[in-house]
């Protein structure tokens, strides 16, 4: 007990040391005081996290596009989409897309296992499992690809990488393709081989 007391006694009865300890004191909290006064650098949020690191995310989000003339033209939807301002893009898992062409009822539907949408550019790469389906009445053609990117300002879709479409009676395969969605045109640029069967279901 009484080396407990030992040091607030020695205060008590040394006035002096009390004055040093409590100088002391105030010199200490003036110290801290004009240290947080000092202007600090700038701190940079993305070296701080990482540049892997997204700056934000929106959980089921979805993103419409209309045209000049205030119609729908693009329905886009993703469980997760990771945004990275410095880049200017966002990171989407299992995008899913609704184009609508010019004059048609029906819209193309557009899949994929990941996604990256370039926002100055308009441009959205989608990569794994990548699959585009295009129905007209009774009749469905179906696209499948490992990329595809989609230009929104041109209301294109393209890719230098293998492609195979069918339908129900045929099957084409070729490397690199472009399609103008307004216009319905599909173009294949190489290696074209395709087979059709009238009047029998088409198996890739």
């Amino acid at each position: 007990m009484r080396g407990n007391l030992l040091p607030t006694l020695l205060l008590v009865d040394r006035p002096w040391l009390r004055t040093l300890a409590l100088g002391c004191a105030a010199v200490a909290l003036v110290m801290m005081l004009w240290q947080s006064d000092e202007p600090q650098e700038p701190v940079d949020a993305a070296a701080l996290r990482g540049q892997s690191e997204p700056d934000g995310f929106v959980v089921n989000g979805r993103y419409l596009s209309y045209d000049e003339n205030g119609k729908l033209s693009v329905r886009f939807e993703s469980p997760r989409i990771e945004q990275f301002e410095a880049q200017n893009k966002a990171i989407m898992e299992s995008p899913r897309a609704e184009l609508f062409g010019e004059g048609e009822e029906e819209p193309w539907y557009l899949s994929a296992d990941s996604g990256t949408f370039r926002e100055g550019k308009g441009l959205l790469h989608l990569e794994g499992n990548v699959q585009v389906i295009r129905r007209s009445g009774d009749r469905q053609g179906t696209l499948t690809t490992s990329r595809l990117t989609l230009d929104n300002s041109k209301n294109t879709v393209y890719t230098d990488a293998p492609v195979e479409l069918t339908d129900s009676f045929s099957v084409t395969r070729a490397t690199g393709m472009k399609a103008w969605i307004d216009d319905r045109i599909l173009e294949l640029n190489s290696q074209v081989e395709g087979r059709y069967e009238p009047g029998q279901q088409a198996n890739p």
